[in-house]
């Protein structure tokens, strides 16, 4: 009887002691959500190319209210989209812990028309808040704010334009930046290396710091908006971060609609003392596909005493490619090494002089050249 009624005291106890903890335990909950405040429903506006520098709105939001205020920052994204999408992809105009963003009417105006909006026509936008806790509540949205807006046609071409910057062959040099190539519309591009984590840029004039692109803090090493300066007494836009690895990429621009798009770029890898990356078959710099079996890469080469050879796949030595002992600086035979427990084929001697080349291979005629560019 004695340890019975020992128990139920000590089980009571510990109820209790839990109920305290509870008590003592704050819980983050959402007295009410963040609302968008300017601009309002119905609001109708009229962009013109004329007025693409002004600043389109200033749109602002309250501050979502939490019960507790001790806890980090709230995140906001403020997203837009055309109406009837129901946010399935929107478009994300920052991600800010402030209350308001500003946005030209040149930018504004490209959104639109890379979400499929006609030029002259009006359309119903729809903007929202969302935000968030880095103490994870699950995501919270504003109530949709619906305006109309008419866009203007923007197809911006401008030819040429070139590439600079730490992460480019070019460096920073505005004489010598690299030209892109023109596909339609405002799209251009180029295959070319760019070295990890550096910089890069594009300028429309040789010599010339504007007409200028650059990105701002939502650029992302794959992808993202183009920040225009069109004279020199503007700002200047925030370089662009090359991706970690440095590697042979195709870059595409489009000064219409101001984005850009990078992607590794190869099928077949280059390494070696005498290359970027050195021996390192992890971070091999990647060929460009000219035809079946034809690759080129135009990259930097040290000089004379260093090597280089071909992997098939960043990570391992076979199957690898280098010359069967005859081949020179300029030209050779390749010899191929299927599996790692074939015999090691020789490293294909660098030219003499250190500089940039561009090296060709055919990988079923088993030949290389190497050019001086």
């Amino acid at each position: 009887m004695i340890r019975k009624y020992f128990t139920l005291l000590l089980a009571a106890a510990l109820l209790l002691q839990a109920c305290s903890d509870d008590k003592l335990d704050p819980v983050l909950t959402l007295n009410k959500a963040q609302e968008i405040t300017n601009p309002t429903s119905s609001t109708s506006y009229t962009l013109t190319a004329a007025a693409k520098d002004d600043v389109f709105e200033n749109i602002t939001w309250t501050a979502a209210d939490f019960s507790l205020t001790n806890v980090p920052k709230t995140t906001y994204t403020l997203q837009m989209d055309l109406a009837g999408n129901q946010f399935s992809s929107p478009a994300n105009l920052t991600t800010t812990a402030e209350l308001n963003f500003e946005i030209t009417v040149g930018e504004f105006n490209n959104k639109l028309l890379s979400k499929g909006a006609a030029p002259d026509a009006p359309v119903d936008v729809e903007l929202r808040v969302v935000a968030n806790k880095e103490l994870k509540l699950d995501d919270i949205y504003s109530e949709v704010v619906t305006i109309s807006v008419t866009p203007y046609g923007a197809t911006v071409i401008v030819k040429p334009v070139y590439l600079l910057g730490d992460a480019t062959l070019a460096g920073w040099d505005n004489q010598a930046a690299l030209p892109f190539t023109y596909l339609d519309g405002g799209r251009f591009e180029i295959v070319t290396t760019l070295t990890g984590g550096l910089n890069w840029k594009f300028i429309s004039t040789l010599g010339q710091w504007a007409p200028q692109w650059g990105t701002d803090a939502t650029g992302l090493p794959e992808s993202g908006p183009l920040v225009y300066r069109p004279t020199e007494s503007e700002p200047d836009p925030q370089a662009i971060i090359a991706p970690a690895i440095t590697s042979q990429y195709k870059i595409i621009v489009d000064t219409a609609l101001l984005t850009y798009e990078v992607f590794e770029f190869g099928d077949v890898y280059l390494l070696g003392d005498a290359t970027i990356p050195g021996w390192d078959n992890n971070t091999a710099l990647p060929f460009t596909k000219v035809s079946e079996g034809k690759y080129s890469i135009i990259t930097t080469l040290a000089g004379a005493g260093k090597y280089w050879k071909i992997i098939d796949e960043r990570g391992a030595w076979a199957p690898q490619w280098g010359t069967d002992g005859t081949g020179t600086a300029d030209a050779g035979i390749l010899a191929y090494r299927p599996t790692e427990a074939d015999p090691d084929p020789a490293g294909i001697p660098a030219p003499d002089d250190a500089g940039t080349y561009k090296i060709e291979i055919d990988i079923i005629n088993l030949t290389y050249t190497v050019t001086l560019q």
